[in-house]
C-alpha cells in the first residue's frame, strides 16, 4: 500500500505548469531569433519616429485612447466622480484681467513671475483664458479642456494642444485663489 502512495506522490511532483512546459519545448535559438527580430523592430520604429512627425503624433494618440480604454475598464463598477465645481472668477474684462495680471507680476519676485512679465504673448492669453473661462463656467460647471480648446479656436483662432490647455486652465485657476490677481474676494 506504501508503494502506491509513493507513485502518486512522485507524479504529481512531476507535473509542469504550462509555463515551464512551454519553456522547455521551445527551442533556445527560436527564442533568440524572436529578441533579436523585436530589437530590430523597436530600433525601427524608433528611428521612424524621430523622423516621421506624422506616425510619432499617430502613435501618441494611440497610447492615448490605449490608456482611456484602461481607465475606462478600471473604473467600472466604481461610483462617477463629482464633477469639480468652476473656480469663481470676479467680473472683469480681458483687458481688466490682463491689466490685473500684470500688476500682480510686478509686485512678485518668483523667477516664474520674471519669466512671465518677459512674454506679453502668454499674458495676453492668460487673459483670453480668464474671458473663456469665465464664460464657460457661466453654467456652473468647471469648463473642459475640449470645450476651452473649441472656443480658443472659434473665438480666436487658436490651436492649442491639450497640454497647453490643461496649462492654461490650471493657471487661471491658481491666479483665482487667494493672493492671485483674479482672487474675486
Amino acid at each position: 500500500m506504501t508503494a502506491e502512495n509513493d507513485a502518486d506522490t512522485d507524479t504529481d511532483s512531476l507535473r509542469l505548469t504550462a509555463e515551464e512546459l512551454s519553456f522547455l519545448l521551445s527551442d533556445p535559438q527560436s527564442r533568440a531569433d524572436r529578441e533579436e527580430r523585436n530589437a530590430r523592430a523597436n530600433r525601427a520604429r524608433t528611428e521612424r519616429r524621430r523622423s516621421d512627425p506624422a506616425y510619432a503624433e499617430r502613435l501618441r494618440n494611440e497610447d492615448r485612447l490605449r490608456q482611456r480604454r484602461h481607465r475606462a475598464k478600471a473604473a467600472i463598477g466604481r461610483p462617477e466622480p463629482q464633477p469639480e465645481p468652476p473656480v469663481p472668477l470676479p467680473a472683469l474684462s480681458a483687458a481688466d484681467a490682463l491689466h490685473r495680471l500684470e500688476a500682480h507680476l510686478e509686485s512678485v519676485t518668483t523667477p516664474q513671475a520674471a519669466q512671465l512679465r518677459r512674454r506679453p504673448d502668454a499674458l495676453r492669453r492668460y487673459a483670453a483664458a480668464f474671458e473663456l473661462y469665465r464664460s464657460l463656467s457661466e453654467r456652473g460647471e468647471r469648463p473642459t479642456r475640449g470645450a476651452l480648446a473649441a472656443a480658443f479656436a472659434a473665438r480666436l483662432g487658436v490651436a492649442l494642444t491639450p497640454s497647453q490647455i490643461q496649462k492654461l486652465r490650471d493657471q487661471v485657476e491658481g491666479f483665482a485663489r487667494p493672493g492671485g490677481p483674479w482672487y474675486p474676494g
